[in-house]
């Protein structure tokens, strides 16, 4: 006899969470010193209570068009009505009917797809990782960002970082300012990185910033300065751009801007427009369709690496439970939200050692949240 297990959501409730950054976080085009993050509370049927979190880049729309206000409004007004008296248990049903009611909207749906998660693991009493296969690591080495856009500044803190022995492998932010002094400062951190760790890995991220012409004249000197890899040098539009950029290097070119959910993953990487793909819970539409795009990857031999978008501890364990369940992750994670935040939003925070992010043990996403300080920094509506 086949036995549905039925549990409906009886509800789904958002708040706005405003947090300072320990330090300005700079992309090519925006700065920004806080970031925002949507908290999910969700309640059955049965009387459980689940939790779950998610953001955007600064919570503003100049990454990837939604805000933190739109996804909240996204949420409050089609996303959560539309789940309402829904069975927890049909996943595929529920992301079929958030797309019924709102077409793209990433991130939002992400935020829903995380707490339904985190739902399911408290009620069955197995932590997410579970429902992918189960965990086949603990913990993953995990870079550290380089945001300053000044050479002595980053250099430091890549010192200390290896010193501590948090990180060895970095991602520079490039695209501040001209391409010719922006590089010079760039392979300028790179040889003295080496110089302090040569099993340090560099990679860049240009967030868009540069035309072809551009890249053809300056990223084969951060090849040769010795850049492991470049992320989205071109604008996001640009495919074949870079196709082409990744025929003539030697090192990988990352789509990131370019790619969003699976059917964006099969489509780059029909075109070879991306030599590894950065598997994202709430670029890629949440845990569920995030593994969707990760399957794809690994089908078609493309490399993947666990990223983020500054969550704190809440957000970072859903990321870590799908992430430790990957078969592999060959480029490793980036998941330090934590480590930048000001403050965490958890009872537990994340937990960090010999270069390495580790993965919460507990069932749901694996993290409780501090209600204190989720009421403490609410913004008042």
């Amino acid at each position: 006899m086949n036995a549905q297990i039925i549990e409906t959501i009886e509800s789904i409730e958002t708040r706005i969470i405003d947090l300072p950054l320990k330090k300005v976080h700079n992309h090519s085009n925006s700065s920004h010193a806080h970031q925002s993050l949507l908290f999910m509370t969700l309640r059955t049927s049965s009387g459980v209570v689940a939790y779950g979190e998610g953001g955007t880049p600064a919570g503003t729309p100049f990454w990837g068009g939604e805000s933190i206000e739109t996804m909240k409004e996204v949420v409050d007004r089609y996303l959560a009505p539309a789940l309402i008296g829904a069975n927890l248990f049909g996943h595929e049903t529920l992301l079929h009917l958030m797309d019924r009611v709102a077409s793209a909207n990433f991130f939002a749906k992400a935020a829903v797809d995380v707490v339904l998660h985190d739902a399911v693991g408290r009620i069955l009493g197995l932590p997410v990782s579970a429902f992918y296969g189960g965990r086949v690591r603990e913990s993953m080495p995990v870079l550290w960002v380089l945001v300053s856009g000044n050479a002595s500044v980053d250099i430091e803190d890549a010192e200390r970082q290896i010193e501590r022995r948090r990180h060895r492998t970095f991602k520079i932010k490039m695209g501040l300012s001209d391409a010719r002094s922006e590089t010079e400062r760039v392979v300028q951190t790179v040889k003295a990185i080496h110089a302090m760790d040569p099993r340090a890995t560099v990679t860049v991220d240009l967030n868009q910033a540069w035309d072809f012409p551009t890249c053809t004249q300056y990223l084969p000197r951060l090849q040769d300065a010795g850049v492991a890899m470049i992320e989205q040098p071109l604008p996001r539009w640009q495919l074949q751009g870079l196709a082409n950029l990744s025929m003539r290097l030697n090192i990988p070119i990352a789509a990131d801007e370019s790619l969003w959910d699976f059917r964006d993953a099969f489509t780059c990487f029909k075109a070879g427009a991306t030599g590894i793909y950065g598997v994202k819970v709430g670029k890629g539409g949440g845990i569920r369709r995030a593994y969707k795009a990760a399957a794809i990857a690994e089908a078609a031999g493309i490399p993947i690496y666990g990223g983020m978008a500054l969550e704190s501890s809440i957000g970072t364990a859903a990321a870590l439970q799908l992430f430790s369940a990957l078969p592999t992750l060959a480029w490793d994670c980036e998941l330090v939200g934590p480590l930048l935040l000001a403050d965490d939003l958890a009872t537990t925070a994340t937990q960090y050692r010999e270069y390495e992010v580790v993965v919460p043990q507990g069932v749901g996403l694996g993290v409780e949240p501090d209600l204190d300080k989720i009421n403490f920094y609410s913004r008042k509506q």
